[in-house]
C-alpha cells in the first residue's frame, strides 16, 4: 500500500466504537511543562474463541514529537503494514491555543482537514 492510499480521519470521541478491523491511532497532548508528546498505537481485531477481541500494540508512548511529525510517521507505518486508516486526535493544539488566547485561522483549520 502507498502512503497516499491511507485515509486520515479524526479519532472518535470516548464512548464511541471503532468498527474498522485495523487502524493506527495517533494522539497528541501537551504535558505539564508545555511539551508536546504523542502516543501511537496499532489497533487490530483478532478472533479469540469465536469472538473478536481488540489487540492494541503501542508503537510509541509519550514520544516528544509534534503531531504533524507523528502523523507522517504513522501514515508511513500504516502503508508499510497495509493498514488503510489512521485516526488522529491533537489535544495539544487546543491546549496551545488556549494558553496563548488565540484561535487557529479558518485557513489553517481547513488546510489540516
Amino acid at each position: 500500500m502507498r502512503a497516499i492510499q491511507v485515509r486520515i480521519l479524526p479519532a472518535l470521541d470516548p464512548g464511541e466504537s471503532y468498527v474498522d478491523p485495523a487502524f493506527v491511532l495517533v494522539e497528541t497532548t501537551v504535558d505539564g511543562s508545555d511539551e508536546t508528546t504523542t502516543t501511537i498505537e496499532h489497533v487490530a481485531s483478532d478472533p479469540v474463541d469465536g469472538k473478536l477481541r481488540w489487540r492494541i500494540t503501542t508503537v510509541g508512548q509519550s514520544v516528544p514529537l509534534s503531531h504533524a511529525g507523528a502523523l507522517e510517521w504513522a501514515v508511513s507505518f500504516a502503508a508499510m503494514h497495509d493498514i488503510p486508516i489512521v485516526y488522529q486526535r491533537d489535544e495539544g493544539r487546543v491546549a496551545r491555543y488556549a494558553a496563548t488566547g488565540t484561535r487557529p485561522s479558518a485557513a489553517a483549520s481547513s488546510a489540516s482537514k
